[in-house]
């Protein structure tokens, strides 16, 4: 059946907190297209680069509050590699595949369609996956050609800090795409994390081998962060407990740190990923 559709109209320009070299998806009206045939990605990696998490080291009579975000086996990032990477039963099937299908795959700026679902993805190459039925209604995208300090996405004013270590936010440009925003849960296998307002804005990817550099953001709120746990040096704290301003914290608030959105409190997180060509 086919289902009309306006373009996208797409302009570098600011919207909302957005920086002005983000560009901007303005969907006049979109509810699918004809069913081509689908591309997909696995996330082979996923790795935060903001907000840090920090975790308290018993250190004789003080108690250290220590990056752990990139601390290799305790670390966020690091679970998350080793939850990416797993196949626990040997089956040959990764035990976590979250993916990216593009319906269909286009570089040409003309409007598609992109869902982000779980897949059965093999651990030989080249990689296999059988992506799972979308929980969720797809996304519209569209590819662009950015030169100079324009983006595909990049961090909102004021919602990052600084570190004096890990790698920064990446902000895509060049040849990159952009979607539109929606609530997603994000299952990177050591932990689910409900973000929403979300967007994808990454290189558009080659359809084989790997391609990094994407940026994934999000709002995580407060409320939820309190009741996710996440296993650090043999015990479970909430993951609030591990950002910065968070209850229970022992890491005090930042600049960039605690938020807001939709009245309600919290992060807003940025991953960066990578983004491998599945055949199917």
């Amino acid at each position: 059946m086919r289902i009309a559709v306006l373009p996208l109209i797409a302009v570098a320009a600011a919207a909302g907190p957005a920086a002005a070299s983000e560009v901007v998806l303005d969907l006049l009206h979109f509810d699918g297209f004809e069913a081509p045939a689908p591309t997909a990605f696995r996330l082979g990696a996923l790795m935060l680069r903001d907000p840090h998490v920090f975790v308290p080291v018993p250190l004789g009579p003080v108690t250290l509050c220590t990056d752990a975000t990139d601390v290799a086996d305790v670390g966020l990032n690091p679970q998350i590699a080793a939850s990416l990477a797993a196949d626990a039963d040997a089956n040959g099937r990764y035990d976590t595949s979250p993916l990216l299908v593009f319906e269909p795959l286009r570089g040409d700026g003309l409007p598609g369609r992109v869902s982000d679902r779980n897949g059965d993805c093999s651990v030989a190459t080249p990689l296999q996956c059988t992506p799972a039925a979308a929980v969720t209604p797809a996304r519209a995208y569209r590819s662009f050609t950015l030169a100079g300090s324009d983006h595909c996405l990049e961090p909102l004013a004021g919602t990052t800090s600084t570190w004096t270590s890990g790698a920064p936010v990446p902000q895509p440009g060049g040849a990159c795409y952009a979607t539109t925003a929606a609530d997603l849960v994000l299952n990177t296998g050591a932990v689910a994390i409900p973000l929403f307002d979300t967007r994808f804005g990454a290189p558009l990817p080659a359809t084989v081998g790997s391609t990094g550099g994407g940026l994934l953001r999000g709002f995580l709120r407060a409320s939820d962060a309190a009741v996710i746990t996440v296993p650090v040096n043999g015990s479970n704290m909430t993951l609030a407990s591990l950002l910065p301003g968070g209850a229970g914290s022992c890491r005090a608030n930042l600049a960039g740190g605690v938020d807001s959105w939709n009245g309600e409190s919290g992060w807003w997180f940025y991953f960066e990923y990578r983004q491998d060509a599945a055949l199917p």
